[in-house]
């Protein structure tokens, strides 16, 4: 292994891992969760989040409709399930590497996730509230609990954890059935609590798009609270963990590895063509109920509740559909582009935000709340097709995306190389 600065008290040194020891498909797999989560996100870029309560719709074109309906259907809830089982897969993959090393693989991994928990704070804090990076480096300290867990354990853990919100989530359901059904629906109190979510909707408006960037600070970090208070309530925090624990048993199996050692025409997931033909099926007809289905209703909840089930596995019908791709020698070409965007996901997703903020608040264009949602999809895919572009001429010139350097230097002590060696 080629010696670098690094952590000076261990008895070998430990590097960031080389190009060649990269699993390119992982890394495709990033590139393309990039598109998925901006397209997603966009939703919050240019609306406000509290729109999702409200059901006011970002425009009212038909292709308005047929974007927001597709991308709820097709997206949202899809992808940070793969960018969470490939965060674990990491997060393994790194840990396993230290040991080799001689390293203390928690220690390692608990600056490496206190640095990532900085740059968190410091996006949704600055740049904006819908930053799911401190959120990850939370959940990542907890899933170090569980490194030296037998792989089988790793699953009956994650089991637990998927179905804990499930649960829940459908007892509430069934618990707002029976009390409808004991008393009436008191419409005054509701209209009174719909008319006050669309003044803050309207605030939103006003502050993202005409407001000073103190007042911008202020809404953004008292949204965010609300965003982690999302996240805790909803179960997406213990699904996020599930997915950890997912992508850390995968790493200990060594699925990918083992993938990659195949014959190419063999490379394939297990029922990943199963999950994908289901999950498409399955998250468009929840979608239709989603917009079909009186938000007073008790049934409200059951979209999501199902999204809790069918998201992933759509997630793993599209990581499924990739490794089909990449057994043909063109389509792996095709795809080297979103490794690139991949090996630098971080830079790219901070820069994501960057970009949208300018676009959408105050001390930019100001055009928060004008974008419908077809513009919206037209200006993702613009960000993500640069940052392809961006990310390929990069890498040639250094090893690292700028905030992947920051990242790697801070957990390793001490700044690392950034110019590729002459060979």
């Amino acid at each position: 292994m080629t010696r670098e600065k690094g952590v000076s008290h261990m008895s070998h040194t430990i590097a960031p891992t080389t190009t060649r020891e990269r699993i390119d498909l992982l890394d495709i797999l990033r590139g393309f969760a990039l598109l998925g989560i901006l397209i997603v996100n966009m939703g919050i870029f240019s609306f406000p989040f509290i729109a999702a309560f409200t059901g006011t719709p970002r425009g009212d074109g038909a292709l308005d409709h047929a974007v927001e309906f597709l991308t709820y259907a097709l997206a949202t809830g899809k992808f940070y399930p793969l960018f969470s089982f490939l965060f674990g897969l990491g997060m393994w993959l790194q840990m396993e590497r230290v040991q080799e090393a001689g390293g203390a693989p928690a220690h390692f991994m608990v600056r490496r996730l206190l640095v990532l928990m900085g740059f968190g704070l410091a996006h949704a804090l600055l740049i904006w509230n819908g930053d799911i990076l401190f959120i990850y480096a939370l959940i990542g300290l907890v899933a170090l609990l569980f490194r030296k867990a037998q792989p089988r354990t790793l699953l009956i853990w994650a089991g637990v954890l998927i179905a804990l919100p499930v649960i829940f989530s459908a007892g509430f359901i069934v618990l707002g059935i029976l009390m409808a059904g004991l008393a009436p629906t008191d419409a005054g109190g509701m209209d009174e609590v719909m008319t006050l979510v669309r003044d803050l909707e309207r605030q939103a408006i006003e502050t993202y798009a005409r407001g000073s960037w103190g007042q911008i600070f202020v809404w953004r970090a008292i949204e965010w609270l609300i965003v982690l208070a999302f996240f805790f309530l909803s179960g997406n925090v213990l699904q996020i963990l599930a997915i950890f624990l997912i992508g850390m048993y995968a790493g200990k199996r060594q699925v990918f590895q083992r993938l990659m050692q195949l014959p190419e025409n063999e490379r394939r997931l297990p029922a990943g063509g199963v999950c994908l033909a289901v999950g498409l099926v399955a998250n468009l007809a929840l979608t239709w109920l989603m917009w079909t289905v009186d938000m007073t209703s008790p049934l409200a909840g059951l979209p999501s509740l199902l999204l809790l089930v069918f998201g992933p596995a759509l997630s793993y019908g599209y990581m499924a559909a990739f490794v089909m791709l990449t057994r043909q020698e063109a389509w792996h070409r095709r795809l080297e582009p979103l490794a690139a965007a991949g090996r630098m996901a971080l830079s790219n997703y901070i820069m994501q935000s960057v970009v949208c903020t300018l676009i959408f608040y105050s001390y930019g264009l100001g055009l928060f709340g004008q974008a419908g949602a077809f513009v919206g999809l037209l200006i993702s895919l613009t960000i993500w097709l640069l940052q392809l572009l961006i990310s390929v001429v990069w890498l040639k010139r250094f090893r690292f995306g700028p905030l992947e350097w920051v990242w790697r230097s801070l957990t390793y002590g001490a700044p690392q190389t950034m110019v590729p060696k002459a060979r």
